[in-house]
């Protein structure tokens, strides 16, 4: 019933919330259909070799999330029908019928069921103002100033960063909550191919920032320039810009930060780093940077997103936004 080599015990992801993503791709999919029986937590537990009290918590999170449903006395089943199935209205009919009578079985009153109603619209509304937007890059530097330059534009919003290799190993970490999906143009088809939500990718041109261009620029020929990173992919990036825009430079390897020795930048008269570096260097090599940097040029290198792609970002998010207001 279950495809068991979905489930990873080596990811950062709990057991439990890897099963809920399964289990809910399964019912949405159509492999496990409306009115399916699914095995008991003993049974799915041991076919699972998990404890009993992690099937528990995902049928209980399945439950919430109105996936699943128990029926006392004949087992749990598949409660999700898709749009596809019935009208909208005889569908919505079928579950409030089905919450009602949860709700008259803990002997609530009437009168007590539409109080505990209109708390929780409240509550839902209040918590959708803002909106869920997933951020997706291939090295943590590209991946937290992209994050950074969203955050300040597009307003109120909760983003999650997520770097693609980790998207690709387990693409449930875009949820299906996520209202947008915002990726670089170099990875979006990657990402189109991993998700069922292709319609929520909102693909972005990136460019090193002007600022980061100019100090490279200014490079003269003989120097050499040394380059510190989180990731030897941002690293190999920013070797090869400085590359394309001069000549004669001497461009050493990168070296990760956290690799970085005290000798680390003898012999070099240019430096290369990323834009906020500081939150992931080591203190010791802070103070290195700082004391190069009184005699010898440091280059913030910064990726943005560029002025066109931007405009059609903030307007995408602002029909969002419209439409989750109705």
């Amino acid at each position: 019933m279950f495809d068991l080599h979905q489930l990873r015990p080596e990811q950062d992801i709990p057991i439990y919330q890897q099963l809920v993503d399964v289990i809910v791709t399964h019912v949405k999919n159509g492999s496990l259909p409306y009115d399916t029986r699914l095995p008991t937590v003993r049974d799915l537990a041991a076919q699972l070799n998990v404890a009993r009290g992690t099937v528990k918590r995902a049928y209980d999170e399945l439950e919430q999330r109105g996936v699943i449903t128990k029926v006392q006395g004949r087992g749990t089943f598949v409660c999700y029908q898709p749009a596809s199935s019935g009208s909208a209205k005889d569908r919505a009919m079928a579950a409030i019928d089905r919450m009602l009578d949860t709700l008259e079985e803990l002997k609530l009153s009437q009168a007590e069921i539409q109080i505990f109603l209109d708390l929780k619209l409240r509550e839902r509304a209040f918590r959708r103002e803002d909106l869920k937007i997933a951020v997706v890059e291939c090295n943590p530097e590209a991946l937290s100033q992209l994050t950074d330059q969203l955050r300040a534009a597009v307003g109120p919003a909760e983003l999650y960063g997520h770097l693609l290799r980790e998207v690709k190993d387990y693409p449930y970490r875009l949820g299906e909550d996520m209202d947008l999906i915002v990726t670089s143009a170099a990875h979006a088809e990657e990402i189109r191919s991993l998700i069922s939500q292709k319609e929520k990718i909102a693909r972005v041109a990136l460019r090193l920032a002007p600022q980061s261009v100019a100090g490279i620029i200014k490079l003269t020929p003989g120097q050499t320039v040394g380059i510190l990173c989180g990731s030897l992919r941002f690293g190999e990036l920013i070797r090869g810009v400085i590359g394309t825009y001069t000549d004669d430079v001497t461009v050493r390897p990168p070296c990760l930060m956290e690799d970085a020795g005290p000798d680390a930048l003898n012999g070099l008269s240019a430096l290369a780093v990323p834009d906020g570096f500081e939150r992931r260097c080591p203190a010791a090599l802070q103070q290195q940077i700082r004391e190069f940097g009184t005699r010898y040029p440091v280059i913030r290198c910064q990726y943005q997103v560029d002025e066109g792609s931007m405009m059609y970002l903030t307007e995408r998010i602002d029909r969002l936004r419209e439409k989750m207001r109705g």
